[in-house]
């Protein structure tokens, strides 16, 4: 059961009253529909779409609740609005297209009565939310609504359903941006990739896109896109509320078949990379953490669940906060730049840096393999043509790192002609660089090569210098291994 919202443009009013559009929403809406469509067959898909002038207070009240009272136990409910949101008159609100900025309370719908409360009073144990929304008096450019949404009675929606979550485009006090290059919001754009599965790097080995899947892509993807992509100060930081006994599969993405190419064909070899970053996996006991203590009643978690999520996120978050905010002060002297030079953010773990010359950031979490352990991954990715800059780079980071991962798309490559260039690869990085190709990762449903070389203790310009020059190896041993067949 699926109710999907977007409005774009309200109803005419007069000037003053009029409030203002919300850039491609009826686009996101509509896209997010056809992707239920095309994962969910007809016969089991019950499903309501409301864009601009269908969706006022009294249609989205009266669809709401016709369909949350119908749910059945082993139903998945799920609800996507684009448009203004805010919080205020009695709590959370998103509105629709006969709202009207003079009587907010009699013109809007409050998600507590329209969502929460009815779920709670269903049979439904299955419920997963999204919401891209923008608020600031609906005022400002953008989505930026959440901004102004009450964290806490957001979480309240959890309460409604043994297995649910609710995502959000944005963390509060930023804005959820949309970008004309897509069509889309930029959050949305990125949901729309995970779920329709082209998000390979969003899927396990089964594969599925699970929540907790989805709710690290989204916050890996979106900030990287608004920073590298659009002419923005601000951050745009995705969120993810979710409460489950165990981590629940979205949705199972079916193996895709690759066409077979003529053996020893290695013309498709030369494959665009996708991503290209420096990285450091750090992970330990929870126990040995200095916050950790006894006789304040902390133990070690035997299950990962969304309390030792945020008990495990708490004993991190100290730490994590106090070095981005010592890259902070580092960036902001190496660079000489000023504050608003450098947006950055921190809380529960969470943490990033952004500059015109990169994007750093820092995921600590608890392990959802070890439930006793601790995970935290330290990300940086250089801007184009980051050269220049390098030995500031290399003066804010050191040797923080020890890994070079690159992701390239490789359609129709043959197993073993792949394992065969790589070996090589390594060959010549080894005897030239000294440096070791720690391996690579190949996923034969969705052909995305994952290479990765161990740095060990080399700077950020070293990393840079090897990975040209792979790249540069990785033409001639192809045109050499075209050459012998």
């Amino acid at each position: 059961m699926a109710i999907v919202v977007g409005v774009e443009n309200y109803q005419p009013r007069r000037e003053g009253q009029i409030l203002a559009n919300v850039d491609f929403a009826r686009n996101d809406a509509e896209a997010f529909a056809d992707v239920l469509k095309s994962i969910y067959p007809a016969e089991r898909l019950s499903l309501t779409l409301l864009r601009d002038s269908e969706a006022t207070c009294a249609s989205l009240k009266n669809d709401l609740g016709f369909a949350i009272k119908s749910l059945a136990p082993d139903d998945l409910f799920i609800f996507y609005y684009a448009g203004h949101g805010f919080h205020g008159a009695g709590g959370n609100r998103i509105t629709a297209w006969d709202s009207n900025s003079l009587n907010i309370e009699g013109t809007t719908l409050l998600l507590r009565e329209v969502l929460r409360d009815p779920l709670t009073a269903s049979s439904c144990k299955r419920a997963v939310a999204f919401v891209d929304a923008c608020a600031s008096g609906f005022m400002a450019v953008g989505r930026d609504v959440v901004t102004s949404m009450n964290p806490h009675e957001l979480t309240e929606f959890l309460g409604a359903a043994t297995y649910s979550a609710m995502f959000l485009s944005c963390t509060p006090g930023e804005k959820s941006y949309p970008a004309t290059a897509l069509q889309h919001g930029v959050w949305t754009y990125f949901l729309l990739k995970a779920l329709r599965g082209d998000a390979e790097e969003a899927l396990g080995p089964e594969p599925y896109l699970t929540d907790t899947a989805l709710r690290d892509y989204l916050r890996s993807e979106v900030p990287r896109y608004v920073t590298r992509e659009m002419q923005v100060r601000g951050n745009q930081t995705p969120q993810a509320i979710i409460t489950a006994s165990n981590t629940f599969a979205i949705r199972q993405v079916p193996d895709r078949v690759a066409p077979v190419v003529p053996a020893g064909d290695l013309s498709r070899v030369r494959a665009p990379i996708v991503r290209e970053y420096v990285e450091s996996v750090q992970s330990g006991a929870i126990k040995s953490l200095p916050d950790f203590d006894k006789a304040r009643g902390h133990f070690v978690p035997k299950f990962v669940t969304v309390a030792t999520t945020k008990f495990v996120d708490g004993l991190l978050a100290p730490d994590i906060d106090k070095e981005i905010q010592e890259l902070y002060e580092t960036t902001k002297e190496v660079f000489k730049l000023r504050r608003n030079d450098i947006p950055h953010s921190s809380g529960n773990g969470q943490d990033s840096l952004d500059t015109e010359f990169f994007r750093f950031s820092i995921d600590a979490h608890q392990d959802n393999d070890d439930p006793a352990k601790y995970v935290i991954v330290k990300r940086l990715e250089l801007r184009d043509a980051p050269d220049v800059h390098l030995e500031k780079i290399d003066e804010v980071f050191g040797s923080m790192f020890d890994e070079v991962v690159v992701d390239v798309d490789a359609d129709a490559l043959d197993f073993h002609d792949l394992v065969n260039l790589f070996e090589a690869i390594q060959a010549v990085a080894t005897f030239y660089f000294a440096v070791l190709v720690k391996g690579f990762g190949w996923d034969a449903s969705t052909t995305r090569v994952a290479l990765s070389f161990v740095i060990s203790g080399l700077g950020i310009g070293f990393c840079v210098f090897c990975h040209v020059v792979m790249l540069h190896h990785h033409d001639q041993i192809c045109e050499y291994r075209d050459k012998i067949l």
